[in-house]
């Protein structure tokens, strides 16, 4: 994601009213993107971080109070470069602490969605090295409960898919905490979302759970495995989707069981003809990947590779670009696509000299 990209998320969590004031503000004031990040950075080396904590132990019996306190600790963590300080003066395991009970009011739930969304900007990211077993594995709760409430706004929902890759990615334990707090089915609900970021950021999320047990035998069940197959295909529409989807089949081809199910798959010669010819360097990269997997396994895998027509059209593409430097200069590559092209070229001989 890029700055411009976050800085839009960031706009779509504030009300026409709060940008209006916001404008008016930085009209008169002068107040840029600039010298907010300043005064929070001041703010974090002053120690405030730690102040807002105490006062959010101290405050148990003020919910309006709870309230703003933790809206600020959101706003000065929308500031990436004081997240590491904020967390080690306990904004973190302050926010994972809040505990309202199995049946909050109204006023209650605002407090918790606030306390949420400030644990997922903190972990957006944050290396989860540095953190805690039980910061780590707190997190996950809260963040996925994030990602299902429907009041929340959508930036709070990417950010919590967002800080879900992060950790689920880590280590197998967080991953295990993830599946026992059912986070697959809340992850599958959300690759749904209206909001092209959120699918994408929850698909990346699931990706991110390969190869835990239970996230394979999800993948391995025709309807789910339709899914992703459809996701893959989506490419013209949403690319950055698509590309996590296909990622996350490349992933976990390795696992026998689930390369039969592929196979077997309605739409699996229509994804693998339509992805090699497609011309995008990145996709044609995770396909290639998945196509080596699939002919390693040998037997029907290999077969249903073979049927595909992979064989010559992997043959004519060496013929075609095995000059990587006169390609590279015909089609003005960037230099992630010079990357991108020398992988495929590599991954296409591999493929000619298996299926041989």
């Amino acid at each position: 994601i890029t700055k411009e990209q976050y800085d839009q998320l960031q706009a779509m969590g504030k009300t026409e009213e709060e940008k209006d004031a916001e404008a008016k503000n930085d009209e008169r004031e002068g107040d840029d993107p600039t010298s907010v990040s300043e005064r929070i950075r001041k703010l974090a080396n002053a120690n405030v971080p730690r102040a807002m904590v105490k006062l959010l132990e101290g405050s148990r019996n003020s919910d309006a109070t709870q309230e703003k306190l933790l809206e600020g600790m959101g706003r000065m963590a929308s500031e990436t470069s004081v997240r590491g300080i904020m967390i080690q003066q306990g904004c973190l395991t302050s926010c994972l602490q809040l505990d309202k009970g199995d049946k909050p009011n109204e006023m209650e739930k605002k407090i918790l969605r606030h306390a949420r969304s400030c644990v997922a900007k903190l972990l957006v990211t944050t290396n989860p090295g540095i953190l805690t077993v039980s910061q780590r594995s707190g997190a996950v709760g809260p963040l996925l409960k994030l990602v299902k409430d429907s009041d929340a706004l959508d930036l709070m929902h990417f950010e919590a898919l967002m800080s879900l890759t992060n950790l689920a990615g880590f280590d197998n334990e967080t991953k295990n905490r993830v599946v026992s707090q059912k986070g697959i089915p809340t992850l599958s609900y959300a690759m749904f979302s209206d909001h092209e970021m959120a699918r994408q950021a929850a698909t990346e999320a699931m990706c991110n759970m390969i190869p835990h047990p239970e996230m394979m035998e999800y993948l391995k069940k025709t309807e789910n495995l339709r899914v992703w197959v459809a996701f893959s295909l989506d490419y013209e529409e949403n690319f950055a989707c698509a590309r996590a989807s296909l990622g996350c089949l490349a992933m976990a081809v390795p696992e026998p069981d689930f390369a039969k199910a592929l196979i077997q798959c309605k739409n699996f010669r229509e994804l693998i003809r339509t992805l090699m010819e497609c011309g995008q360097l990145e996709l044609m990269h995770r396909v290639l990947v998945l196509i080596v997997g699939l002919v390693e396994h040998g037997g029907e895998c290999r077969e249903s590779v073979v049927a595909a027509g992979v064989g010559p059209f992997c043959e004519g593409y060496i013929q075609n670009y095995h000059d990587e430097k006169k390609t590279m200069k015909d089609f003005s590559f960037s230099p992630a696509e010079r990357g991108s092209l020398s992988a495929t070229l590599s991954l296409a001989k591999e493929v000619v000299q298996l299926l041989r």
